[in-house]
């Protein structure tokens, strides 16, 4: 029997010796990903900022404050926050805004 061991323990060692030449076959594989990856370059998009402020009194602007426009959520912090130039117009026709 502990022939037949011997020969098992020679074929694992022989399927990790292949496994350790695969490996460094990987590794160049994993160059070729990193061509592709400068192929898949992320685009930027501009987005613009306005400044934004409530209507109401001083006293009234104190704190913060949450408006629910449709699907969007805009925080207000004393009355002022920065919106996209999009949603700003539309707090402006919803007469939210100064």
């Amino acid at each position: 029997m502990k022939k037949k061991e011997e020969s098992l323990g020679d074929e694992q060692t022989e399927e990790v010796k292949s496994g350790e030449a695969a490996a460094p076959d990987e590794n160049n594989g994993d160059s070729d990903t990193s061509g592709k990856s400068e192929q898949n370059e992320v685009q930027t998009a501009e987005i613009t900022l306005k400044g934004v402020v409530l209507k109401g009194t001083d006293s009234q602007k104190i704190g913060p404050h949450t408006l629910f426009i449709g699907s969007r959520i805009v925080n207000f912090l004393d009355g002022k926050a920065e919106v996209q130039e999009d949603l700003a117009e539309e707090l402006e026709n919803g007469g939210y805004i100064e």
